[in-house]
């Protein structure tokens, strides 16, 4: 359905879209370098990822529009498992810059006992400017696109909106 609204979309309201995404990416790619260098994969390993066991609602109309605009493959997710649908064989179906922002930004204490103070202000920083521009592409949309994808697909079925992207830029 998002697929189709964001086909219909003018050419410019895809620009849009496209840039605000890339912004989106790229602050996410930092966050999860910073995040990276300060050992998360290790520390990720040895806990086994328990921060991931219940993210069925963290993918956002906002992560998808990051894929559409780049025409990026989707993942499929597993919805009949007891932990996050987006993780298979312990590992993430989305690299680090298409990541939903709660995963993205989350750090858990022992990760972030890890990191530097200069670290810790930049992964603020970083979140700031995340959510700035996810605020700009609901803006630009005039709707809210950062709850789940479930839940904004949800109300469209209760007849609570005219499609996911409905109205949006023009369109």
């Amino acid at each position: 359905m998002v697929r189709e609204e964001y086909a219909a979309l003018p050419v410019e309201a895809k620009s849009e879209v496209r840039l605000l995404c890339s912004v989106i990416r790229s602050k996410k790619e930092e966050l999860y370098s910073i995040a990276e260098s300060s050992g998360a994969p290790g520390l990720c390993a040895v806990c086994g990822g328990a921060c991931c066991c219940k993210g069925k609602y963290h993918f956002t109309v906002i992560d998808l529009l990051a894929y559409l605009s780049e025409g990026f493959t989707l993942f499929s997710p597993d919805f009949h498992g007891g932990q996050c649908p987006y993780i298979r064989e312990g590992r993430c179906l989305m690299s680090p810059q298409f990541r939903p922002l709660t995963c993205i930004v989350f750090h858990c204490e022992p990760l972030e006992r890890m990191m530097s103070c200069d670290e810790l202000e930049r992964t603020h920083s970083l979140e700031r400017g995340l959510r700035e521009n996810y605020g700009r592409l609901e803006e630009f949309f005039g709707i809210r696109l950062s709850q789940g994808l479930i839940l904004n697909y949800a109300a469209y079925l209760r007849g609570r909106s005219a499609g996911i992207l409905a109205g949006a830029g023009g369109a």
